[in-house]
């Protein structure tokens, strides 16, 4: 099949988006399908690099930290793309590509799936008036993106049961995003000592690790919060990542005056990512935005017990004492953490039952097979 991926985010951006975008783009490549992908330049100016186009774009900030849309114009890489005639279109944004791609399926008759990530309702409350006039309009916005597609796949059924509420007319199947086969790999460990010897961690000191974007709606104030409480003061976070919320998080750490228990590690290169979660002891999250949540999963893979706030996206998923925990109180964090960092057992057991699930349930073979499934399914 002849298939375009069409995204508003891609590299060098880091996030849960464009990493399913990069798995399913190999994936499908490595099946023999001819793949190209349509994203927005961080210019003004179009360009072609391989199976990557780029159309330009615009910062638009006020919208959200870093985001960008599309310009308006006739370009030769979107005209090229209608030459080639795709079988189907996947997209994964609602905005600028979105757009292109509806202007290339109605040029060639096309077929478009829609890949639903984003749990709108956590994010537009950090837009001006964002509240009370952009999130009455969001469930009317979908269901006019449902009109031009012919169906919609969603990671989890905390998303479909969203979409089920925003009474779409698309056919939904849940398809659960896959992790990178390198985080099972358990030669990683070998990584663990000297990085937490960089950051002056000794050996018998329980780390616990955030690993993510630094944003708003990942409620990392909420862990620094628990950090600080006396009665954790044996322990300390590592934060690994970056993201527009950098700066307000710094000053927080400050002003709670935790900054010798907080570990700011910031942006690291995308390949020592696993080296990082086997450096943690305890994988925590207090994210109450996810629509599916990868960096648990990651996490998991690497045989690192997850403490995260109770998300209805790990429903099934997340088996408190089995395979994890989860919280929702301050008391339950404080417990649940005690009772991981004082039993070995229990974490180990916990950690393997994790590792087993998650690569059964996240593989990036059954992934790339069941997005295939429903291109055959929707192409006709």
């Amino acid at each position: 099949m002849k298939i375009l991926i069409a995204s508003d985010l891609f590299n060098p951006e880091v996030n849960g988006i464009v990493t399913s975008i990069n798995i399913l783009y190999e994936g499908l490549k490595k099946h023999g399908h001819d793949v190209r992908i349509v994203t927005l330049s961080q210019t003004h100016s179009e360009r072609k690099d391989g199976d990557f186009y780029y159309v330009p774009s615009i910062n638009a900030d006020i919208v959200y930290p870093h985001a960008r849309l599309v310009l308006p114009g006739k370009y030769k890489i979107i005209k090229e793309l209608i030459e080639w005639n795709p079988d189907v279109i996947h997209t994964h944004c609602e905005l600028s590509t979105f757009c292109c791609a509806c202007y290339i399926a109605r040029k060639t008759n096309t077929p478009i799936v829609h890949h639903y990530h984003t749990v709108y309702k956590y994010y537009v409350r950090y837009l001006p008036l964002g509240n009370l006039w952009v999130r009455p309009i969001v469930p009317n916005i979908i269901r006019q993106i449902s009109g031009k597609t012919k169906a919609f796949i969603t990671p989890t059924d905390k998303m479909r049961q969203i979409l089920e509420g925003y009474h779409i007319k698309s056919d939904i199947f849940v398809v659960p995003s896959a992790i990178r086969e390198c985080f099972f790999d358990s030669e990683y460990f070998k990584y663990r000592n000297s990085i937490r010897e960089k950051y002056g961690i000794k050996e018998n000191e329980c780390l616990l690790l955030y690993l993510g974007r630094v944003a708003k709606e990942k409620n990392i104030e909420e862990l620094i919060d628990f950090i600080g409480d006396e009665e954790l003061s044996g322990y300390r976070i590592m934060i690994v990542g970056d993201g527009p919320h950098r700066k307000k998080i710094e000053k927080y750490i400050q002003k709670q005056k935790v900054s010798d228990r907080v570990i700011f590690v910031g942006m690291i290169d995308p390949n020592e990512v696993p080296r990082y979660y086997v450096s943690g002891d305890i994988f925590v999250n207090a994210s109450r935005s996810e629509s599916q949540g990868l960096t648990y999963m990651e996490a998991m893979a690497c045989k690192i017990p997850v403490l995260c706030r109770y998300d209805s996206c790990l429903d099934g998923v997340i088996t408190n004492s089995v395979n994890g925990f989860m919280y929702n109180s301050r008391d339950e964090f404080k417990q649940y953490l005690r009772l991981l960092a004082n039993d070995e057992h229990l974490r180990t057991t916990v950690a393997e039952n994790a590792k087993t699930m998650v690569f059964e349930k996240y593989n990036q073979e059954k992934f790339v097979k069941e997005c295939e499934k429903i291109y055959e399914l929707k192409k006709i």
